[in-house]
């Protein structure tokens, strides 16, 4: 891992990923058709590992965002490469440096739907326990519920933003600090696709970009007045700022979209099961690692013991 003084942009980089036999620097933004993106280089590069999947212990709500982890992907941090490579990676003309971007209150809305309305794994608990269900006769009103979370987290913004769902696209990005020379609008096919068409140029595929995490279908519109758009147009003001969104007008009042007592029970339901996934991810973490721990100790005292003929190999002092 490279050092900050060899690499002073680390602080900025973390998020930063590279396809190298592409020659793609690629920062992935949450909630912006980033398990799409991923897909997209890991199958092109010939990275991706499905054989991983199915002895993952991490905690996810579907197979396809198994792209986000690393050892499935293929995909490598920047941060994890040499310094001259990564001046190579910054600076090269032969290189694609590109980051996408979405609208902010689409964003929020996606952001919102699955980690505080659906409850996905590793969402903070304060989130959610700001951010309680609206209810009318025992049923969610879907409406509310994104209003109060649009003025919990323009009041208490803090506590939302060590989840990087919610951060800014500007403060994952960071435009500013390193040159990027592609930018496409998730909003925009035909930019999409000029990303795609230069993915199989530099791989010789012919991929398509697959859709991921599509929610539940609800439109931002079904569920934002102008009351709620101006507050979270406020929280993410930087973004309109550093990417030139528009902003949207929406009525002052809309029709409350509230769900059935049938779905409400589906809803919570389904919220349970992510629950019991967690649970067992946990305890299969737990085990693993007491399990590691012992055969690492294990292995460094048969090497003492032998004077170094067993285990000598570095790579065989890990599973």
């Amino acid at each position: 891992m490279v050092s900050e003084k060899d690499f002073p942009l680390k602080p900025f980089a973390g998020f930063l990923l590279v396809a190298p036999s592409l020659k793609i620097m690629y920062c992935p933004t949450t909630k912006v058709a980033c398990s799409s993106i991923k897909m997209l280089l890991a199958k092109a590069s010939g990275s991706y590992d499905q054989s991983r999947l199915d002895r993952l212990i991490s905690p996810h709500m579907a197979r396809s965002q198994t792209i986000h982890e690393l050892g499935v992907s293929g995909l490598t941090k920047i941060i994890d490469m040499k310094a001259k490579q990564i001046d190579e990676i910054l600076h090269s003309p032969d290189w694609l440096r590109v980051y996408a971007t979405r609208d902010p209150l689409s964003r929020a809305y996606s952001a919102w739907e699955n980690r505080i309305f659906s409850r996905a794994p590793g969402t903070p608990e304060m989130a959610i326990e700001l951010c309680q269900d609206q209810l009318v006769d025992g049923r969610i009103n879907i409406t509310e519920s994104f209003a109060l979370f649009a003025k919990m987290i323009s009041e208490q913004t803090d506590e939302f933003m060590e989840d990087h769902h919610f951060l800014p696209q500007s403060h994952i990005v960071h435009p500013d600090k390193f040159n990027y020379n592609m930018n496409v609008r998730v909003e925009q096919p035909a930019e999409m696709q000029t990303l795609v068409d230069e993915v199989n140029r530099r791989a010789g595929t012919a991929l398509t970009l697959e859709r991921h995490n599509v929610g539940f279908g609800i439109k931002l519109d079904q569920v934002c007045d102008q009351h709620t758009a101006n507050r979270l147009q406020a929280v993410y003001q930087m973004d309109y700022e550093s990417f030139k969104f528009e902003t949207r007008t929406f009525p002052a009042t809309i029709a409350p979209l509230v769900l059935s007592a049938t779905e409400t029970a589906m809803l919570r339901g389904f919220r349970a099961s992510i629950e019991r996934l967690q649970a067992v991810s946990f305890t299969a973490r737990s085990l693993t690692g007491f399990r590691f721990g012992w055969r690492q100790i294990y292995k460094s005292i048969v090497r003492n013991a032998s004077f170094g003929k067993k285990y000598n190999d570095p790579q065989n002092l890990f599973w």
